[in-house]
Parts: structure tokens; sequence; C-alpha cells
């Protein structure tokens, strides 16, 4: 697979001192919850989530967890999650992240779960899915990402937002089915930190729900991706993975419920060599058969199961159409035969 390779000077690339940056939002693991998370160059003990139902009115906090990420060479800095409780289904809320002393982020607002039925604003519900992005060749984030942009944020989309997912700031959820910077390590991490940059023009706004890609398999992309996605709702059996960075959330493979739709996230690279030794292609089996039982006994209200994960199963473009395919397609086809899978969504194959 073929994809345009870019050089450009990372000058500038870290995180502004002390300041809340690289802000993303997902699911909780409740109706009633919404996580953030964001980073800073820093740590103290006061970071924190403020928000409420208008801009003006951010009357409830929640402290965040703080996780020291050491894994890139030169640097250190920090990733904050915390966990927006209590809300209200079907309604909008505004917040801010950050601390008193080195200030906060702007204000963002974000949707929690609009209602089904007559009583809410129907369906269809609006879920866009993509995979591929890159921080530089970002054209699925706007009109002005180029191959020769690594830094495409809203400054740079703002002048057209009629296409690419800067349009879709109405949807439900963003669903990216892995490989996202191109590569989140590289130049020492800063590319992660451009990608993150970018989408938080979308991803502050609109839960971005993902799965582990190819690009996030070496042992610095693997941290970069754990750490910076361990927001998700994650009900994963081991709940931990271990990276060079330490145990955090197991992102491997989990699953949620969105209107309609059962969600699995799987990370076809357990089958390519990508373990910690306790999170493998064994513990998923297990873990998704379950998942999934309990998912058909629930289709009276979600109807639809998808199963997503980066890597073909069935494929005809290239070369990873075969064997590649073919080693997961053997574990994964019987049982999404079995269980009555609706759908397996995919990325990897692209120009």
């Amino acid at each position: 697979m073929l994809k345009l390779q870019c050089m450009l000077l990372l000058v500038g690339a870290g995180c502004v001192a002390g300041k809340a940056d690289q802000v993303h939002a997902s699911l909780g693991k409740t109706v009633n919850e919404l996580v953030v998370e964001w980073n800073t160059p820093d740590l103290n003990d006061r970071q924190v989530i403020k928000y409420g139902l208008s801009k003006d009115s951010l009357n409830m906090t929640q402290h965040a967890d703080s996780r020291r990420f050491h894994v890139d060479f030169g640097r250190e800095w920090y990733t904050h999650v915390a966990t927006m409780t209590g809300l209200a289904t079907n309604t909008q809320y505004f917040y801010k992240v950050g601390d008193d002393l080195a200030g906060f982020s702007e204000v963002f607002h974000i949707t929690n779960r609009r209602n089904r039925g007559p009583t809410g604003n129907g369906e269809p519900f609006k879920h866009v899915l993509f995979g591929d992005m890159g921080s530089s060749c970002a054209f699925t984030l706007c009109k002005a990402c180029t191959h020769l942009s690594w830094n495409c944020d809203k400054e740079d989309c703002r002048h057209n937002t009629s296409v690419g997912l800067v349009s879709e700031t109405d949807a439900d959820m963003f669903l990216h089915v892995g490989d996202f910077g191109y590569d989140l390590a590289s130049g020492d991490g800063t590319i992660g930190d451009f990608f993150f940059r970018n989408i938080e023009q979308v991803a502050a706004y609109v839960p971005y729900m993902v799965s582990h890609g190819n690009h996030e398999d070496s042992e610095g992309n693997l941290a970069h991706y754990m750490e910076r996605f361990r927001l998700m709702p994650s009900n994963a059996i081991p709940p931990t993975y271990t990276t060079t960075n330490g145990a955090t959330t197991n992102s491997m493979y989990f699953s949620w419920d969105h209107g309609l739709v059962h969600y699995i996230a799987m990370s076809t690279e357990l089958w390519f060599g990508v373990t910690d030794g306790n999170t493998t292609i064994a513990s998923f089996v297990a873990w998704v058969k379950d998942d999934l039982t309990k998912a058909n006994a629930n289709r009276h209200n979600v109807p639809w199961v998808v199963v997503h994960g980066h890597r073909s199963i069935y494929c005809s473009c290239d070369g990873d159409c075969h064997a590649d395919a073919y080693k997961v397609r053997a574990t994964m086809e019987p049982i999404l035969f079995d269980y009555g899978v609706d759908f397996f969504i995919n990325g990897h194959e692209h120009n």
C-alpha cells in the first residue's frame, strides 16, 4: 500500500508552555457520561474539566487522572483524562479543560447522545466512519489539508468548512478505524502533537472513537496510541495493556452502544505479533464471543452489530489481500457468521 511521504522541518511542535492542548472527547461507559482527554508539558494535580449548560456557567467540575509520557526522546509530557458525569441525554454541554495557574483551553461544546424517537431529534443518527488519515495528507479533515501540511488546524480549515470532517460537526459520533498520524511517535512525538491539534476542531465537539491500526504497531507508536486514546470506554479483559510507557487502559478491543448500533473495536494487529503477553488473540476471542452473546440478547433495543478493525479480512487489490487477510479471516469469519454480525468495517487499503 502506498501513502505519500512528506518532509517538513518540525519547529515549535511541542505543547504550548503549561496550557491544555490537543483536546478530544469520547463516549463514556454510560449514557450519562462523556470523557475528555488533553495534554500538557507539565504535571500538576490541578488539571480539571469545568462544564455546564452554558458557556458562561461552567458550574460543574471533575478532576483529571494525569499520567506521565516518557517514551519520546528528549522530552516528557502528560495526558489528562476527565469524565463529565450526571449528563442528561439530548442535551448540549459547554466545557473547558486546564487549571487556574497555567490557564484553560477555549470553551468547547458537545451534545450528549440525542434521544431516539418522537421525543428526541429522532433517527437517523449520523455516524461518520473513516480511516488512515494522517497529520499531513489529511484530505479527510478539510480541503486546506495537503501532502505538505503537517499542521492543518482550525485556522487552516476555517476558510472552507463545506467539505471534509469539518463539515460534519452535527454528527453523533466519529469512528476512525486506525492509522492516525503517520506516525504518532515520529519526530519524537511531534507528529502526534500535530495530529491531535488538527483533529481538535472536530474531536472536541463530537465523540471521536477509534480502533488500532498497523501504523500504531511499533513500541513508540503503540505507546502513543494507548496513552493518547486512554479515554476510550474500554470494557476489555484484561482491563490494562502494558507498553513501554507502562500499564494503561486496554483499548486494543472494547465495545459500546450508540443509537441503534453496537460497535466492537478490535485490533487486527494481534494477528501480526502485537501483544503484551496478556492481551492476545485468545483473550480477544474469549472476550468477543461473550460480548456478542450479550449484544445478541439486546437486539430488541440495539438491532445492529458492527465489528471494526484496521486490516481487511476480504479484499482484492494487493498483497495484503492474500496471506495477511487470511490470517485474520481464518479466526474471525466463523465468529462473524455464527453470531450474526451485520458489518465488518476496516481501513488499510488506500493510495
